[in-house]
Order: C-alpha cells, then sequence, then structure tokens
C-alpha cells in the first residue's frame, strides 16, 4: 500500500549511476556515508556524509555514488498536504531527522507508533520551508 510519507535505506556501491529517472514524489535524500553527485539537467549537486537534498515533486534525476554510500530517503507523495520545498536545494536537516529514521528501520512502517514517526519527520521537513 501506498503511504502518504515513506521511508527506505539505499545502498550503493562505488561508481554505481541509477538511470534517469522521473520522480512523481518528493523526496529528502540524507547522506549517512559515502559520497554522491545528483544530476539534474546540466545541475549536478555533490553531497557528502552528513548532508542532504531536496528533490521537489516532479524532477528528473540520476544518482551517481563516488563511495560506497548509504542514503535514507522519505518520500512525500502529493496527497501530503503540509508546505513543502518547491526546489531542488541542497540544506540542512535536523540531527533529529537520522535518529528518527534509524528507529523507522526497525519498525513496521504499517504500526501507529510508524505513522507517528513519519509525522514528526513531516515536521522537520516543514521548517525546510520556513528557511528556504
Amino acid at each position: 500500500m501506498s503511504l502518504p510519507i515513506e521511508y527506505s535505506r539505499l545502498n550503493l556501491q562505488t561508481l554505481t549511476k541509477t538511470k534517469r529517472q522521473r520522480q512523481y514524489k518528493a523526496q529528502l535524500l540524507i547522506i549517512r556515508h559515502g559520497e554522491i553527485n545528483i544530476r539534474l539537467g546540466k545541475t549536478l549537486l555533490t553531497l557528502k556524509q552528513s548532508q542532504s537534498a531536496w528533490l521537489p515533486h516532479d524532477c528528473l534525476y540520476a544518482i551517481e555514488s563516488i563511495t560506497t554510500c548509504q542514503i535514507d530517503v522519505l518520500t512525500f507523495s502529493a496527497r501530503v498536504t503540509a508546505a513543502l520545498p518547491t526546489n531542488l536545494c541542497q540544506c540542512t536537516t535536523s540531527p533529529l531527522l537520522p535518529v528518527l529514521m534509524d528507529e523507522l528501520m526497525n519498525m513496521d512502517t504499517n504500526t501507529t507508533a510508524a505513522q507517528h514517526l513519519l509525522k514528526v519527520c513531516l515536521d522537520q521537513v516543514h521548517k525546510l520551508t520556513e528557511r528556504n
């Protein structure tokens, strides 16, 4: 079942490239380990450990891992009514988000507790809108 907010962890080997893909959901990528390049058209964004990037709804991008890396991904469907950033940006996220994601990694996302944690993640992402 597709949820309005979803969490996943992506592990990439060194020099792995993803296909250019159109993502109809907005995403927050947080680099836990390693270094990646995100290519959006002619724009190249390099992210290192502990950095993050916001990918808005309906953008076309590809990811290339420079080193072996681990990426936490929060995905937000169009059903999320909270104000979210509308432009690509490299952002500074709250130190709370990685802790929440570690907790989500060990939970069934269909439980009420997991849904509460995802709503807290949404609140933290909403703060990016206030800064941008």
